[in-house]
């Protein structure tokens, strides 16, 4: 059974309006032209209450922004917010009206999103240790730059890296498009057991 706009949630619209609104790509809004833009689009879903004729000027739709960002579906800065490449993933199987969100991809290709970490992850110069059996060299460091991170790197946006990766992860597991994709979920598995501690104080900030 496929989903309409009838049937879509809140959330699940604020994700296909920011991909329509930015034609497929990652363009970046401020949250006024959001709002108001969603009040257009789906008015009996972003009024404000008691008062239909015009759009939400409460945080609620902002709320469910900040949850996604958390998601690692879109990124957030002083009110500007973007769709990052699982954010495209998701809005676009939305958009493509499929009855769930996490569908699996056709066997064998990896989805835009996994695509991308992919390409990232196996030039990283601690990948390239790791693959050498180098693991005593692997430092902190290395950690930050596989999850695209910094020590000064706000909680929320952490949490989106992990999950974003986490995500990748799990489809690499089942997809055999990529001779490394094995590797790099052990590289993977490596880094999540050894800093452990650091990902738990991260998410406990």
């Amino acid at each position: 059974m496929k989903k309409d706009s009838t049937t879509l949630n809140r959330g699940e619209k604020i994700l296909l309006f920011l991909y329509e609104l930015g034609g497929g790509e990652k363009k970046r809004f401020i949250y006024e032209d959001i709002a108001v833009g969603l009040f257009k689009k789906y008015p009996s879903d972003f009024h404000l209450k008691g008062y239909p004729e015009y759009p939400d000027s409460s945080d609620s739709s902002q709320r469910l922004l900040y949850e996604f960002k958390k998601r690692g579906h879109i990124t957030a800065a002083n009110k500007i917010f973007s769709l990052t490449d699982s954010g495209l993933e998701f809005a676009k199987r939305i958009s493509n009206r499929k009855s769930s969100i996490v569908d699996e991809m056709p066997q064998g290709r990896h989805s835009r999103a996994t695509t991308v970490e992919n390409d990232r992850i196996k030039n990283l110069e601690g990948f390239l240790l790791f693959i050498e059996g180098k693991l005593n060299q692997l430092t902190e460091s290395d950690f930050y730059n596989y999850l695209g991170v910094t020590a000064r790197t706000s909680p929320s946006t952490f949490s989106g890296r992990v999950k974003t990766i986490e995500t990748s992860i799990n489809e690499m597991r089942v997809s055999k498009s990529d001779p490394l994709s094995s590797k790099i979920v052990e590289y993977h598995e490596f880094l999540i057991s050894k800093y452990k501690n650091s990902i738990d104080y991260f998410l406990r900030k």
